[in-house]
């Protein structure tokens, strides 16, 4: 009996028109939802049968060589202790010479962020953001000069520049700055004005400036 009365109501669901709407709308959701969890099972991310190895561990040998290399020059190693994990894994495929080229960059950038000039940067070029600046010599002989200066649309000061930090600069003279404005009683020898706001200097008074801003050759 119970059997024969379940039947009798699916018969009425069935023919309610109502009903057939809402079937449908089940039926397309459950569809939905299964498709669903076979794209979620497709793009997980598979579980790892074993954790991999810590980076820190499998760049030890590169890093200990690095440690040899800065010792042996005489370099201070916690320079070497500071890189990051991936700096280490950048060095993987350099053999001993180039990782001795990546340590003497190294310490030239920590010479400019405690405001020295590195021991090879002897020649002065016009960097276009930092204004006057000591380099190396073979970076300054590749570069245009403009006005007597070698010039650069950046260089490796910038940083320092950007940190609010010193930069020492190479010693310059007024007279051949465009800011200058020489004294009009006696133009060769008198003080002038500063138009960036410096002072007043006399106009072969030589002197580091970041504002300085070449218009003819001068003497370096």
């Amino acid at each position: 009996m119970n059997a024969l009365a379940e039947l009798q109501k699916r018969a009425r669901t069935s023919a309610n028109p109502a009903n057939q709407g809402r079937e449908r709308v089940v039926d397309s959701q459950d569809s939905q939802d299964s498709q669903r969890v076979e794209v979620e099972k497709h793009f997980s991310t598979p579980v790892l049968s074993a954790p991999l190895a810590p980076l820190a561990d499998t760049l030890k040998p590169i890093r200990a060589l690095l440690l040899a290399l800065a010792a042996g020059v005489g370099m201070d190693v916690d320079h070497v202790h500071r890189l990051h994990d991936l700096d280490i894994a950048a060095c993987a495929d350099l053999d001993a010479r180039q990782l001795a080229a990546c340590l003497s960059m190294l310490a030239d950038t920590a010479d400019r962020h405690a405001g020295r000039v590195p021991l090879d940067d002897t020649a002065a070029i016009y960097c276009e953001q930092c204004g006057p600046v000591w380099i190396h010599p073979t970076i300054a002989e590749v570069l245009p000069v403009v006005d007597g200066w070698p010039r650069a649309l950046g260089c490796p000061w910038c940083f320092v520049r950007k940190a609010g930090d010193y930069i020492p600069r190479p010693p310059v003279a007024c007279d051949g700055c465009r800011h200058f404005t020489p004294d009009t009683i006696s133009p060769a020898a008198g003080i002038g004005a500063c138009g960036a706001g410096k002072g007043t200097h006399y106009p072969m008074q030589r002197r580091g400036c970041s504002h300085f801003d070449p218009i003819r050759k001068a003497l370096l």
